[in-house]
């Protein structure tokens, strides 16, 4: 406000007439009056504008504004954003995926043990005189597992106990335990060391998928939170311009009554004035409204209390160096989510080609067997009974052999089509990595190209601004010595409002170009300090300066 201040001060200045060769003061008691009314004016607005203006009368007494710097911005979105919080919950079970994978690789694959035991009985001729009641009594315990095995064969193992005992008064017992354990080896279709470790390969790449997407998520709350910020802070700029410009207006409506009550202007001449003021009115009304509907948009990317109001903190505008091409290009290549993501995706499917071609083939299994059991009658010989079914005795049972499959109708197989699709599938996604390499060099050197010109854009507006306001004030001097109009006067007034809002456009679209430049290279978590790791629940960020930190882009 010391700024709206400082212009009431200048328009303030004795209005001067020339008469000849000479400066005459027109009269002391206008100019007091004349001052008295600008001060009320600069009063009433320092009493009635806040920043986060709305209609809500218990809202306008809130008084808890808060300073708020675009690394706070940044914080809070990355601590309370829905999306990206959701993210986190969902790698939970991501990681779950991951290390199902991987147990089912290097150890059996759903191991289960199967418990049963029933008690019941039964009458040997029931309605009949002589029927006799037995009771009876029986345990089941079954154990099977699978285990993978790199050559791309599996071990099955299944162990199966049974005990009975028929009538529970005559104290007769069966027992058996039996056992096997079969070897199944694919030599063509199904078979290789690719073959056995693709579920784990491809688990693993999506998993890295997944945190790519993450980080990218993280990247676009950094972005919302940013251009959030930005826009509320434009509005807040917005708004001060607006009040200057209706300061100088009603000053200019004051310097003109004077003028006219003191018979050295027409009446007609204040209209120019009157209408000035009416729409800078307006512009301040539009102000206070896309300030308060940036504070909603900015609370809506923060995910706080929407009666929360702000100041936004100026950021640095310090000229900040751009890489070269073949560095900011070398940048995009090695930290673009979307780069790195279609690189995984090649990966996954040159390794599903390969296990599909050796799909084609036909399926020659080679199998080996052996099993063993035991039976015992009493309870006493039910251990014995169990290892002599796994001991090495004569009677155990082997089976060696080959198993070929041969497909009747072989044009065009489930295992084909499956093949043509993924060599399609692959040809397209090189297609499309080729496009997303060039893609990228035209993006980086678009958003290389777009910093440099949008800083000298500032440059150009920042003097532009400058001079505009040498020039009112020229013209206010002009105006004073009544040797200009009004309408040249307010013309010059709203080119100073029109080089100040193009100002602020310009600084703007200077920030944003660099936090484009930041996304376009895939750096924006590191500029940031953020470290994404497969195990973390929560943002990884180094603590770093507050200052240092909100000059970043």
């Amino acid at each position: 406000m010391e700024m709206i201040l400082c212009a009431l001060l200048s328009q303030s200045s004795c209005y001067r007439r020339l008469r000849g060769s000479s400066f005459t003061i027109i009269s002391e008691k206008p100019r007091i009056r004349f001052l008295s009314i600008i001060l009320l004016i600069a009063l009433s607005l320092l009493i009635s504008v806040r920043p986060g203006f709305c209609q809500n009368p218990a809202y306008n007494q809130r008084n808890d504004v808060r300073k708020m710097t675009l690394a706070d911005a940044v914080f809070v979105a990355l601590t309370n954003n829905v999306t990206l919080r959701s993210a986190y919950l969902d790698r939970y079970l991501q990681r779950v995926d991951l290390q199902e994978a991987e147990r089912k690789y290097y150890l059996p694959s759903d191991p289960s043990l199967a418990l049963s035991v029933r008690r019941g009985s039964s009458f040997t001729s029931p309605g009949m005189i002589n029927s006799v009641r037995r009771d009876y009594l029986t345990g089941d315990g079954n154990f099977t597992a699978t285990l993978a095995i790199p050559t791309g064969g599996k071990i099955d193992f299944v162990w199966n106990n049974h005990g009975e005992r028929s009538d529970m008064d005559q104290g007769i017992n069966n027992y058996r335990s039996d056992w096997t354990a079969m070897l199944t080896q694919p030599l063509l279709k199904g078979g290789g060391l690719d073959n056995a470790a693709l579920n784990v390969r491809i688990a693993r790449i999506t998993e890295e998928n997944n945190i790519l997407s993450l980080r990218n998520t993280i990247s676009q709350t950094i972005r919302t939170a940013i251009t959030a910020f930005r826009a509320y802070k434009d509005a807040e700029r917005s708004l001060i311009i607006a009040e200057m410009s209706l300061v100088r207006a009603k000053a200019l409506y004051e310097y003109n009554k004077d003028m006219i009550e003191a018979g050295r202007m027409a009446g007609t001449e204040i209209v120019q004035a009157q209408a000035d003021i009416a729409s800078q009115e307006t512009s301040l009304i539009n102000a206070k409204n896309s300030l308060d509907n940036a504070r909603l948009v900015l609370i809506q990317a923060l995910y706080i209390n929407k009666n929360t109001t702000f100041e936004a903190v100026d950021e640095n505008q310090e000229l900040v160096s751009p890489p070269v091409l073949e560095e900011a290009l070398a940048l995009a290549f090695q930290f673009r989510t979307d780069y790195q993501q279609d690189t995984k995706s090649i990966e996954s499917l040159k390794l599903k080609l390969a296990t599909a071609r050796r799909n084609m083939l036909w399926q020659l299994d080679f199998k080996a067997s052996t099993s063993d059991g035991a039976s015992a009658t009493t309870f006493d010989s039910q251990d014995s009974s169990i290892r002599r079914a796994f001991s090495s005795a004569n009677e155990r049972d082997w089976y060696v052999g080959l198993d070929l499959t041969i497909p009747i109708v072989y044009y065009m197989t489930a295992d084909i089509k499956n093949y043509l699709t993924i060599k399609k599938d692959l040809e397209k996604a090189n297609m499309a990595f080729e496009k997303k390499k060039l893609d990228i060099e035209i993006e980086v050197q678009n958003a290389l190209r777009n910093v440099d010109s949008s800083y000298r854009q500032l440059k150009s507006a920042t003097l532009a601004r400058e001079l505009a306001e040498k020039k009112l004030q020229i013209e206010k001097e002009k105006l004073n010595a009544g040797r200009t109009t009004n309408f040249q006067f307010v013309s010059f007034q709203r080119d100073l409002q029109n080089a100040q809002n193009s100002e602020l456009t310009a600084r703007t679209a200077y920030l944003n170009s660099l936090t484009n430049l930041d996304e376009t290279l895939g750096t924006t978590l590191s500029t940031w300090k953020i470290d994404v790791r497969r195990e973390d629940d929560k943002i990884r960020q180094t603590p770093v300066n507050k200052e240092t930190q909100s000059s970043k882009p």
